[in-house]
């Protein structure tokens, strides 16, 4: 049988990027005074955001949350890189990837997102 969790290994700055990337989407995508469900769906991910944030820490560098919300997440990622080319007039094709990347159980520091990021701008 799969296994219904995810090991999300990262340092404090990725860290940061994933839970502002959550927190973001939660708020444009499920905004106060919604639907049930809708409000169901923000406190979910207000909620994971928070979970990752206080996992995640200079002494431990993995967390495991349930695959449940991974569509949302991965929903969360997207509109995060959207916004950030539309405001860069770039591409973050290899930011994307490197995320995907620590969704699927790979660990991911600051060092490879900064890598990441050099490679966007070189295009």
């Amino acid at each position: 049988m799969a296994s219904r969790k995810i090991v999300l290994c990262c340092d404090i700055p990725v860290r940061d990027i994933l839970c502002t990337a959550i927190r973001e989407y939660a708020h444009a995508a499920y905004p106060e005074g919604g639907s049930d469900c809708a409000q169901l769906a923000r406190y979910t991910l207000l909620e994971l955001a928070a979970e990752i944030n206080a996992g995640i820490s200079a002494e431990k560098t993995s967390v495991e949350i349930s695959k449940r919300p991974g569509a949302m997440v991965k929903a969360a990622l997207e509109y995060y890189f959207n916004r950030q080319d539309e405001t860069c007039g770039a591409t973050s094709r290899h930011q994307r990837e490197l995320f995907v990347s620590l969704l699927n159980g790979e660990p991911v520091t600051r060092i490879e997102q900064e890598a990441a990021v050099a490679a966007d701008r070189a295009g």
